[in-house]
Parts: C-alpha cells; sequence; structure tokens
C-alpha cells in the first residue's frame, strides 16, 4: 500500500491488481480464526462493487492499518464479525453486485455476480445458482459449484415471490442471459436428448442460450471444441453435438455433451436478426430454411 494505491501480487500467477483509494467504499476487519484476521475492501460501482480479500493479518496489525486508510484513503476501517453459528438459514439480500447472506446479522458469505456461471429454479421454492469454475485453481484445492437457497411454502401461488425476483436480479447483474434484441437467431421447442428436455435456443453473437422450462443453460462459443452431425439409423432424425471444453452442469450431475434432435423430414424457417451489409458479410439470407 502506498499514499494513494494499494495492490497485491499474485505470487503463483504472477499477475498484479491495483487499485486507487478513491475506488475503496468501505473497509473491514474481520477475526477469521485465533489471533486471525482478514481485511474486507469494498470497491464501488466503477469497479463492479467487486469486494477484495487479504488474509494473514494479526490482531497487532490493526492499529498500523486503521491510521493508515484514515490518513490517506479517508476510510474508517470497522470492525466486523463472521457468522459462525454452523446454522444454515439466514436472510440473504442483493448489495449492489454481490449476493449476500447474514446469520443473526453476521455475515456469512457473499457472492459476486460475475463468479456466477447460471441461475435456475428447479422448483418453485428452491433457487439453484452454479459458479464458474476456475481452471487456474490449483487441482488440489476444493472449489465450491453450487449454492443452493430453499424457501419454505409461502402458501399463496404468487408468480413473482422472492426466489422469481432474486433469479431475475442475478440473471441481469451476472449477464448470464442475454436480451431478445442480442439474439441473431431463436429456435423454439427444440428436444434435446443430454441433458433431456425441450428448449428454446437463443443464438447469440458470443454464446448459445438454452432457455428450458426448469433450467437455463448458457454455453459460450469458446467453450465448444468439436461439433458432430449424426443422422439416426431407421430414423427420419438427426442428432447435432455439440462436445464441450468446459461441461455444463445440472446440481451433481455434469454434460460434456449437449444432443440435439431434429427431424431431417421436416422444413423449419429461422429469421436471422442481422444488418444486410453483415449477412452479406457472411454469406447468410435473411430467412433460412
Amino acid at each position: 500500500m502506498s499514499g494513494d494505491l494499494f495492490g497485491w501480487k499474485n505470487r503463483k500467477t504472477g499477475s498484479v491488481h491495483q487499485y486507487k483509494a478513491a475506488d475503496i467504499v468501505s473497509a473491514s476487519w474481520i477475526m477469521t480464526g485465533f489471533d486471525a484476521y482478514q481485511l474486507r475492501i469494498l470497491l464501488g460501482p466503477h469497479k463492479n462493487d467487486l469486494m477484495v480479500r487479504f488474509d494473514g493479518f494479526h490482531e497487532k496489525n490493526f492499529a498500523d492499518l486503521s491510521r493508515h486508510f484514515e490518513a490517506h484513503f479517508k476510510v474508517k476501517l470497522q470492525r466486523g464479525q463472521q457468522a459462525y453459528r454452523g446454522w444454515h438459514w439466514g436472510d440473504v439480500k442483493m448489495e449492489g453486485n454481490n449476493l449476500q447472506l447474514t446469520v443473526d446479522g453476521c455475515a456469512a458469505f457473499d457472492i459476486h455476480a460475475q463468479e456466477i456461471a447460471q441461475v435456475t429454479t428447479p422448483s418453485k421454492n428452491d433457487l439453484a445458482i452454479e459458479l464458474i469454475q476456475d481452471d487456474t485453481r490449483d487441482q488440489q484445492e476444493d472449489q465450491l459449484l453450487e449454492v443452493r437457497f430453499y424457501q419454505p411454502f409461502a402458501g399463496d401461488d404468487d408468480a413473482e415471490g422472492p426466489l422469481q425476483q432474486l433469479k431475475q436480479k442475478l440473471v441481469k447483474k451476472s449477464g448470464v442471459a442475454e436480451t431478445k434484441m442480442d439474439s441473431v437467431a431463436l429456435l423454439n421447442d427444440v428436444p434435446l436428448l443430454v441433458p433431456r428436455g425441450r428448449y428454446e435456443i437463443d443464438i447469440g453473437r458470443r454464446a448459445l442460450k438454452f432457455h428450458g422450462k426448469s433450467y437455463d443453460y448458457t454455453i459460450q462459443y469458446s467453450s465448444i471444441n468439436r461439433m458432430f452431425l449424426v443422422p439416426r439409423p431407421n430414423s427420419p432424425h438427426v442428432n447435432f453435438i455439440l462436445s464441450l471444453e468446459n461441461a455444463m452442469r445440472q446440481g451433481q450431475t455434469s454434460y460434456p455433451f449437449v444432443v440435439m434432435q431434429f427431424d431431417s423430414e421436416s422444413v423449419h424457417s429461422v429469421d436471422v436478426n442481422l444488418e444486410p451489409a453483415e449477412l452479406q458479410q457472411r454469406g447468410l439470407e435473411k430467412l433460412i430454411e
């Protein structure tokens, strides 16, 4: 840290992260064990409400850090508490781009929207959040892949309950779904053999979006390593198979392949949502059959 900047260098990757004093919104001093403390720094909206954590501090470091933050960053270093009761219930709320769970008024954990890969509602009372896999981590380290919230039945049939509202916020802030205006093309009611179900497939510029009755999936084009078009013997159907570098997940089940099924004897029309100049550049027509 200096008078105007703070940052760190990753010893394993060598990457350097650096922020300005003006980026800091708040700073917390959290006890995580016997004479073990964590410094948490919340950055502002222009830094996407990022939460930065530094471990390995001791109680003796508090006074020096507190003076430095107040003198140079104009921020008071607040003592905070980490939830330790072991309860598996609490209050969930969105703070900027962070999903926070508090237990008895103490922070239990938080998830940043950029860490989210998928948000689904397996049932009306369940909300499942799948997290992005970090391929750069030490493979001996454990990684959290999914968090699931359950809300007890409230006794009403309101379709826009708290879980649905929370899902909409998470989808919007994490960017896991594109709007229809960003779609290049849309395929309706496509049967999938793996994972099984019928899905609306939204073909975007950078990703495929699969919208089902209970689950939504996003596949980045960069994660597709091979594609196969396989006719089924003694059948009018043909299977279109995507081989994925990073498998899709649904709970504890992973899907390294996505298998779509089409009727080769049927004629389908697809409206391509591109400007005439781009259609010509890509050799496409406005209406593809």
